[in-house]
């Protein structure tokens, strides 16, 4: 179990710095959902969207390869990360080069001719966020948390002063600024993305002038497999966006794509645990993977717990929860309940997941991600033009239940993990149960609904007294 503690202190840690992060980031959106119209946010919302797409293609896997090549045996850190910061320097260059060329047809093809600058802008968010991934990585698997810390918040920092200071401090103050609106947005995004930049720079000082091509091929053997599990996994977390602008009537997309984009924040809370655990995981299994089988069995039933207590405490107090965003966007708070489930399902296929990166089977990724993408296109593709962005939660909450089930079937055959699939049941089944009632009665009435979040405490923590009375291992 020292193990386990390690890892859940990992996690804490990192958790401080998301929780820091994403509540300034998360700050930002009742500014944002108020300046911007629903069209506006739906604009913004599309182009962050295209970030996290791009993203996960401009680093073809190398953050995970970067971990996987670096712990073999024999392995020499410094030549591991030389090569995998020459390649995203070299394919960034090329990006941005093309980018440069192309933004205007691209503006077109994400129905933003009228605001090409945009594209720019965004590519160089891109760019720079793509460089700075195996940086990051490296400080993770050297456990410098501290650095990591201080990195991320000032980058959230500055987005978040910068944001404020251009919709609401200078213009009070008098100060005429050009109608930019979402380009403010990108602005201070890019200012905050420079700033990272050069905190980084003695890690990227430290880069070797060296390539070694047979180290890069295992990269890419490892990591290119990541890519195309990624991008169909970006599509299922990010794809209904681009479903909803495309599927519903002109006159009325990029109001819902703005809508349904404010209530899946006030998802943050799931999303968050779900990101800190991930940051702290990877290295951990990684660095200890002859000994994890029962600790990933262990971390998954204790995480799920946490999860499902998480999720019947956000629509326990949606009540208070929803001013989060403006009342312009209330109506559509129904399909926060299906969100929030998706987002246990996904945060546990995080978990699971470890299984066909710890045994080099990267392709069932591949396997697992085009399942649920299939879903998510069926899915989107039917009930949007029906009943619109209820449809999308709809489709988004069954894509990843058939991702969940798929990967702990394959990962059952391939690599064994003894799971408690009674106590994970019994887990989600009461978050499903009592987080209905919790959401029913929270803008009436809000005993019942904090009597829903209590159950759901006592449920784990009885499940889990086992656990909670075990003393640290003095090792």
């Amino acid at each position: 179990m020292s193990g386990l503690k390690s890892l859940m202190g990992d996690t804490a840690l990192y958790g401080l710095s998301s929780i820091l992060a994403r509540v300034l980031n998360f700050a930002l959106t009742p500014l944002l959902t108020v300046v911007l119209t629903k069209s506006e946010y739906g604009v913004n919302s599309l182009l962050y969207v295209s970030i996290a797409f791009l993203m996960v293609i401009l680093t073809y896997g190398f953050e995970t390869a970067y971990f996987r090549v670096s712990q073999k045996e024999g392995a020499k850190e410094a030549t591991v990360y030389s090569t995998a910061m020459w390649s995203l320097l070299t394919s960034s260059a090329l990006f941005l080069a093309a980018m440069t060329f192309l933004y205007v047809p691209t503006a077109d093809l994400l129905r933003m001719g009228d605001r090409p600058e945009l594209v720019l802008m965004m590519a160089w968010i891109v760019a720079m966020d793509v460089v700075a991934a195996v940086p990051f990585a490296r400080l993770r698997a050297q456990r410098r948390a501290k650095r990591f810390v201080a990195i991320k918040i000032t980058q959230i920092a500055v987005n978040f002063i910068l944001c404020y200071t251009f919709f609401l401090i200078l213009p009070k103050a008098g100060f005429w600024l050009p109608d930019l609106q979402v380009g403010w947005v990108l602005i201070a995004n890019l200012a905050a993305s420079a700033a990272m930049i050069a905190m980084l720079l003695p890690e990227f000082f430290s880069i070797q002038r060296r390539f070694d091509v047979g180290i890069w091929k295992t990269m890419l053997v490892f990591g290119f497999p990541l890519l195309l599990a990624g991008l169909p996994g970006v599509a299922n977390e990010m794809a209904d966006r681009f479903f909803i602008e495309y599927l519903m009537p002109l006159s009325e997309a990029k109001e819902a794509v703005g809508t349904y984009s404010a209530i899946y924040k006030l998802s943050i809370f799931i999303i968050l645990f779900n990101q800190a655990f991930r940051f702290a995981a990877e290295p951990f299994f990684f660095k200890q993977s002859t000994q994890t089988r029962q600790q990933l069995a262990d971390v998954l039933r204790v995480f799920t717990g946490i999860l499902s207590i998480g999720m019947v405490l956000v629509l326990a107090g949606l009540d208070g929860i929803k001013y989060f965003i403006d009342a312009k966007y209330w109506d559509s708070l129904p399909i926060l309940y299906f969100l929030l489930l998706a987002n246990v399902f996904l945060s546990m296929n995080t978990q699971i997941s470890m299984w066909y990166k710890l045994s080099d089977q990267t392709r069932m990724g591949l396997y697992i991600t085009l399942t649920g993408f299939a879903v998510t296109v069926v899915g989107n593709l039917y009930f949007i033009p029906r009943v619109g962005i209820m449809g999308a939660a709809w489709t988004t909450l069954a894509s990843y239940v058939a991702m969940a089930l798929l990967s702990v079937l394959l990962g059952q055959y391939h690599y064994p993990v003894p799971y408690n699939f009674a106590r994970l049941a019994l887990y989600v089944g009461c978050a499903a149960v009592l987080g209905w009632v919790a959401a029913f009665y929270s803008m009436t009435s809000l005993w019942p609904s904090l009597l829903c979040a209590g159950i759901m405490v006592a449920i784990v923590v009885y499940a889990e007294r086992d656990l909670l009375r075990r003393k640290p291992s003095s090792t």
